[in-house]
């Protein structure tokens, strides 16, 4: 917990915050029970790595659930943290094992939770933008288990969440361009993809008109020269 509250310390004195703000964990606490005045902050995506206390099996989850309870009162503030755990899916008796942070994710999320501090406490304006994604890089492989997460089986999640897949590797959304770019490529010096017409045609869009109209010009050709030829012996 020193760690925590060492990055906490940074973060505050960073931003400015000059009113005493302490960070405690708590693993008591629960969704949306919160006393009057309280304010609450849940991050639903973190990077964490867990190790099996009985198989010893180790395994990364890029949907670690973090909860925090904020409270500020004659000029103090008060902050409870409560990382949830997870359970190896290899184990029939699994235990719920404490996740691990790297720095870099310690890091990101004691700097949003000290955005949300300002705004909720200090009426500072923050963007969604202004947040950190707490997931950075690693090898992430498999979905995410719902039934060995602590986090999910409390209700963590959103209804949102749980009907969406849900997987442990991350990837960023794309905007709407880069996502009409990612669709269909354009290529230098071609022009864009056209979308067909689609034409109504007794005869089928595979009907061979470019053979029909060589045919018929090679029949008029010839019933041309036929008619020269008659024409020139009649006139004899």
């Amino acid at each position: 917990m020193g760690t925590w509250q060492d990055i906490f310390a940074v973060k505050t004195a960073d931003m400015h915050l000059t009113e005493p703000w302490t960070l405690q964990e708590d693993d008591t606490l629960q969704v949306h029970v919160l006393k009057p005045g309280w304010k609450e902050f849940v991050q639903r995506r973190a990077l964490g790595r867990f190790r099996c206390s009985q198989c010893f099996h180790e395994w990364s989850s890029a949907k670690v659930h973090m909860l925090f309870h904020m409270s500020r009162h004659r000029g103090q503030g008060t902050v409870w943290m409560r990382a949830f755990r997870q359970a190896c899916r290899r184990c029939p008796d699994p235990r719920l094992e404490e996740p691990e942070f790297s720095q870099e994710t310690m890091e990101r999320l004691m700097h949003n939770l000290v955005l949300k501090i300002l705004k909720y406490f200090y009426h500072v304006p923050v963007q969604p933008s202004d947040l950190l994604e707490v997931v950075v890089d690693a090898l992430v492989t498999g979905p995410h288990n719902t039934a060995c997460c602590e986090g999910c089986q409390l209700g963590v999640c959103s209804a949102s969440q749980r009907l969406a897949p849900a997987s442990d590797a991350w990837e960023p959304l794309m905007d709407a361009d880069k996502a009409r770019t990612h669709l269909t490529p354009k290529r230098k010096g071609m022009r864009p993809y056209a979308t067909p017409t689609h034409h109504s045609s007794p005869f089928g869009s595979n009907f061979p008109w470019k053979c029909c109209c060589c045919i018929g010009s090679s029949f008029l050709s010839v019933l041309a020269v036929l008619l020269f030829i008659l024409l020139y012996f009649t006139e004899k």
